[in-house]
């Protein structure tokens, strides 16, 4: 089998949990193979979030390509099979334009050499190109935490509301839902948490989200990236990056208003 683009990770668990979150957020995507990597960006249905996953070539243990490949993916199409990849697995995937499939091959941690190989194909489809805005923000505060500490947060302020207020000061960072009934909940990191790595902040700032489309990545990327850096503005949008062993991750979510 003859492919365009081809690319081996080292590690299972990267694609899996990237293409899981994907998943949870899009219906279908177009990923593009050039020289230097794997890229794909999209608007999620409403309209609110934007995602941008890349694997780097360099990052990879394989990876050739030759020529620019532009292919289209059904994700439900894909969602059973990325699922029964072991996080210290090697996965392989390819475009076979031939064929007009997209290959998904599963080694076991041993690699090929072990003759155990599992082999999935998706049809590639032809999705109408959507045109997503170059989204430019000066954020007025960050910080880096431990990303199991921050879908934890998430996973306490989901309990009470749909809506969760991001508070950072120059010293400390505060997520606080409140729902109803009466119902609140709130947590703080201070520089002395030991989950709270950095915080940069331009006096206090605060905004409010919808706390799901939060936990539908930190859910996912916390199994890739031991840190998330956080950043946003009085009633601007909230961006998530994960970086990890073979690309980065990014969501860029708007505020709510209500």
């Amino acid at each position: 089998m003859s492919l365009a683009a081809r690319a081996v990770f080292p590690k299972g668990k990267d694609p899996r949990y990237t293409f899981e979150a994907l998943i949870s957020m899009l219906p279908e995507i177009t990923m593009s193979f050039t020289t230097d990597g794997i890229t794909m960006k999209a608007l999620d249905p409403s309209k609110v979030a934007l995602l941008q996953l890349e694997y780097t070539a360099g990052g990879l243990e394989e990876y050739s390509v030759e020529h620019d490949v532009k292919i289209g993916l059904i994700l439900s199409t894909v969602k059973d099979a990325i699922k029964r990849v072991g996080a210290t697995e090697k996965l392989e995937i390819g475009v076979d334009e031939e064929r007009r499939k997209f290959a998904l091959t599963v080694y076991p941690k041993r690699g090929r050499e072990s003759g155990i190989v599992r082999r999935f194909y998706f049809p590639i489809v032809q999705l109408a190109e959507e045109e997503v805005p170059e989204i430019n923000v000066e954020y007025d505060a960050s910080f880096t935490m431990d990303s199991s500490e921050f879908d934890d947060a998430m996973a306490l302020m989901e309990q009470v509301s749909d809506m969760v207020v991001v508070k950072v000061t120059p010293s400390s960072v505060a997520f606080v839902s409140q729902g109803e009934g009466g119902r609140e909940a709130s947590t703080e990191f201070d520089q002395n948490s030991e989950g709270l790595y950095e915080v940069s902040s331009q006096g206090t700032v605060s905004a409010k989200y919808t706390v799901e489309l939060i936990r539908n990545i930190s859910g996912k990327l916390k199994g890739v990236s031991k840190r998330v850096k956080v950043e946003l503005g009085d009633m601007k949008p909230l961006k998530l990056t994960y970086e990890f062993s073979s690309g980065v991750f990014t969501m860029i979510l708007a505020p709510r208003t209500d």
